[in-house]
């Protein structure tokens, strides 16, 4: 890819004529950009001559490459202002002309990149939700509408008008089977982080959630718990079920994944009142070396007020860190 990426700065180099103002043309650009984007690599140099021409040309392209564009930036995690600040004006000005894919990849990247565009983000939500509404059930639909609240809670510009509209929409697709895990999960987590319990949306959740549970991944998982913990909504079958799931495939996960989903998962077991799983799935991942030390501070908590200290219990895992030099994790 770096190689390629010289020969396009060479070719763009000899290009650079006062006759052609345009090295690249527009499909070229948002080819490049894709193309890196799919691959995870970044190439500084070419990027920035690609965001250059993508500036100057933004105002004249269709809302497809505007949309593959700053979703390209997103997926790289690039953050280039004057490039984000120029697609965001092409596409406020033709908002009208795009479509649900156009627009989901839009909102999803501003959200994924943290940009807080007021003014695009509440135009991409009055355009795309009576799409959504008038749309029959479909998982891209049910993709969409999850995508949505989670960009809305992300840039905190999440209302109980726009959320109680995204969760009627959403319970039609639960009710349609069509919502896949990502999308139960993505939806329960935008409710909870924008503390907005949806009684009827969240046992519609953990109804199709709980019979699908096999499809689900270890983030989906602890996703959706934290979030039924987080906004105090129980349901003991799916927090045991989870746990089983959780516990089969820990030896399968990253450090990073077992640190980060086996606390989130503890989190919503200490909170849904069921510390005897807590402190299954923390010894278990503590025998592993990859547990995170919140996690064993939920279990000397516990033992702490509880006043109850097993052989194996805080002592240990206390023992353990300073032995092993895993408690930064």
């Amino acid at each position: 890819m770096s190689g390629i990426a010289e020969r396009l700065l060479v070719l763009r180099d000899a290009s650079e004529m006062p006759q052609q103002t345009n090295p690249f043309t527009v499909q070229e650009v948002v080819n490049i950009a894709w193309a890196y984007a799919q691959v995870s690599f970044v190439h500084a140099k070419l990027l920035d001559s690609i965001a250059q021409e993508a500036i100057v040309q933004s105002r004249e392209w269709p809302p497809r490459d505007l949309a593959n564009t700053v979703w390209a930036w997103a997926k790289m995690v690039l953050i280039d202002y004057p490039l984000i600040s120029a697609i965001s004006a092409a596409s406020l000005a033709q908002i009208h002309r795009m479509n649900q894919q156009d627009l989901s990849n839009t909102f999803w990247s501003f959200a994924q990149l943290e940009i807080q565009d007021v003014p695009l983000i509440c135009a991409i939500a009055g355009r795309v939700l009576p799409m959504l509404s008038s749309a029959r059930p479909s998982s891209d639909v049910a993709r969409d509408l999850a995508l949505l609240a989670w960009s809305l809670a992300k840039l905190d510009l999440a209302n109980p008008r726009l959320m109680s509209a995204i969760a009627d929409q959403t319970l039609k697709q639960i009710e349609a089977r069509v919502c896949g895990p990502q999308a139960l999960a993505n939806t329960a987590w935008a409710f909870a982080t924008c503390a907005c319990r949806h009684e009827p949306l969240f046992e519609a959740i953990a109804r199709l959630s709980l019979e699908t549970i096999s499809e689900f991944d270890q983030q989906e998982l602890t996703n959706t718990a934290w979030a039924f913990a987080e906004v105090r909504f129980r349901n003991s079958r799916f927090i045991e079920e989870s746990f089983n799931l959780l516990s089969a495939a820990d030896m399968q996960m990253s450090q990073e994944e077992a640190a980060r989903g086996g606390y989130a998962m503890a989190w919503a077991q200490d909170r849904h009142g069921r510390p005897d799983l807590t402190r299954s799935l923390v010894l278990r991942f503590v025998a592993g070396e990859r547990c995170h030390s919140l996690a064993w501070g939920l279990v000397i908590q516990d033992e702490e007020w509880r006043h109850h200290a097993p052989r194996n219990g805080a002592a240990a895992t206390l023992e353990a860190m300073a032995r092993n030099e895993f408690g930064g994790h």
